[in-house]
Order: C-alpha cells, then sequence, then structure tokens
C-alpha cells in the first residue's frame, strides 16, 4: 500500500475500525487534539503540521514542527504514528527538526514510547502525551548535546562504509533506497551543514535525510533505534540509555519494548526490513 503526503482533513476522517474486548481505538482524531492541546497547555507553538497515510488512512504520522529551540540549526518537535490495522502500536516523540533540510532527529530514549492498542491504552496515551511534552526541554538539550559532540568526531570514508555496512546488512535499519540517497549525499551533499564534511554529523545528517521517505510503521523506530546506533558505537558521551540500561527500560510496561519493536519491524516489512534483535547491542569497536 502506497504512503504519500496527506492532508490533515483526509487523516482525521480515516474511517475507525471497531473496539473489541481485547482492542481499544486510538483515534487520529484523539491523538491530534490531545497532542495540539497539549502543546498549547505547555505555552509551545506549532509552526506547521506534516501528514503522511496510507492510501486507506489506516497508518498514519503526524510532525508537528514547533516556533520553540534555542539551538539555530535544530529547532524542536513533536511526532506520533498511529495504526487501526493493528499493524503497529501507537508511539511519540519528542525530537528535533534541521530546518535546512527537514529531517528529524528522535533519540534513543525515554523520548520515545508505544503502547499496544488494549486495556486502557487510550487514557495511557493522553498521560503519556502530557508527560512527554512536559520534558520536552529536557529531550531536546540532549539532542543537542548529542549533535555537538558529533561535530567533534571525524570519520573517514572507509569507517563509513563500515557504519553503513552494518546498518544495512547486520541491521536493517536502511533499505536500499536509503543507501542510495546517502551515497549521493555523500559524493554531492544538497545541504551544507555545519562543521567538518567528514564529521558524524554531517554522515549522520545525510542518514536521517535518507529516512524521510521510509513508511510510517517503521520511521520512528529507525529514527530512534539509528540515533541511539550512532551515539553508542562512536562513544557519543550524551547518548541517553547506555546498554546496561535497556533492561530496565524495556520492563516498564509504559515504554516501548524495544524487543517487540523489532519484531513489530520484521512483520511489517519482511526480509526488506529484517532487523536483528540484537540491532542496539554494539559488538564492534570504533
Amino acid at each position: 500500500m502506497s504512503v504519500d503526503l496527506s492532508t490533515k482533513d483526509f487523516v482525521l476522517n480515516a474511517a475507525l475500525p471497531p473496539a473489541t474486548a481485547t482492542y481499544t481505538v486510538i483515534s487520529h482524531k484523539f491523538v491530534m487534539d490531545t497532542v495540539e492541546d497539549q502543546l498549547q497547555l505547555a505555552g509551545f507553538e506549532i509552526e506547521r503540521e506534516m501528514y503522511k497515510a496510507t492510501t486507506n488512512g489506516n497508518v498514519a504520522t503526524g510532525i508537528l514542527r514547533l516556533k520553540e529551540g534555542s539551538d539555530q540549526e535544530m529547532r524542536m518537535m513533536f511526532a506520533w504514528s498511529n495504526s487501526y490495522d493493528k499493524t503497529m502500536r501507537f508511539k511519540c516523540a519528542i525530537g528535533g527538526y534541521l530546518p535546512q533540510s527537514g529531517s528529524i532527529l528522535v533519540s534513543g530514549n525515554m523520548g520515545n514510547w508505544g503502547r499496544r492498542h488494549t486495556g486502557t491504552a487510550d487514557q495511557e496515551t493522553f498521560a503519556t502525551i502530557q508527560h512527554q511534552i512536559s520534558q520536552a526541554g529536557t529531550y531536546y538539550a540532549q539532542l543537542i548535546a548529542d549533535k555537538d559532540a558529533m561535530k567533534n568526531i571525524i570519520v573517514d570514508e572507509r569507517r563509513r562504509a563500515e557504519v553503513l555496512g552494518i546498518l544495512y546488512f547486520e541491521h536493517g535499519l536502511l533499505g536500499i533506497q536509503q543507501t542510495s540517497i546517502i551515497k549521493s549525499e555523500l559524493k554531492r551533499p544538497s545541504f551544507n551543514y555545519t562543521g567538518d564534511k567528514d564529521s558524524l554529523w554531517a554522515l549522520y545528517c545525510h542518514i536521517i535525510y535518507s529516512l524521510q521517505k521510509c513508511h510510517p510503521k517503521n520511521w520512528l523506530d529507525q529514527q530512534r533505534l539509528i540515533h541511539f546506533f550512532m551515539c553508542d558505537i562512536f562513544d557519543v558521551n550524551n547518548a541517553i540509555i547506555a546498554p546496561a540500561q535497556i533492561t530496565a527500560l524495556v520492563q516498564d510496561p509504559l515504554q516501548l519494548d524495544l524487543e517487540d519493536a523489532i519484531k513489530d519491524a520484521e512483520r511489517q516489512a519482511g526480509s526488506d526490513y529484517d532487523v536483528d534483535k540484537h540491532q542496539i547491542q554494539h559488538n564492534h569497536g570504533s
């Protein structure tokens, strides 16, 4: 099923599935209204709304660019993904976006959350959106710190090839379309990112630029896991979650279980998104 840039009205009017004893409907409208209300209550101003959806609206993603942000290169944003066809759990994230390229940053931290559509999922969705927005400043500051650290790390051509190979072949976090875009960007960048052209930050910018056309089922997980992967293998001191902390994170039922996320990704996209369940563990030296 194709995925295209969509309108807000189309996403709002997508046909709802019936609720069952084991399935709680989280409507796109409920998510959109809650996010907008909570952002307004917190004093954030929405600069632009963008939506992507499948042709029937069963799977949708919203990206709300905010006018907030002290960093000139990266502004703040809130993103969410939701489904009506049970192929994906609701997920949301506070992150950043680069006005220059439109690329999105989502860190591998508690700013990303997912919930199965069962029981009191609608109530927990409201509470979690509220919590994420209340912590927006912290998550944004951490992304800025990661960005600044990446600028101080130089990655030679061989190391770039190794990293991209791991992301593509070993972890399945990049597809053929993404690797083709990255290759082109490395050769002739579409944007002039600050810092050394051979820095980790430049490489990271090329990678997240390539993710813009990813399916909304996978997009937030890819963003999040790639950010964690890059911080981990290059020992970025500002990485939010150390490998030893992953166990504690996935045991919290209100947080996105990374093992489940990987299984979801495998089921959703088959061999083209064949993610190893150990993708967030680093076994390769820098």
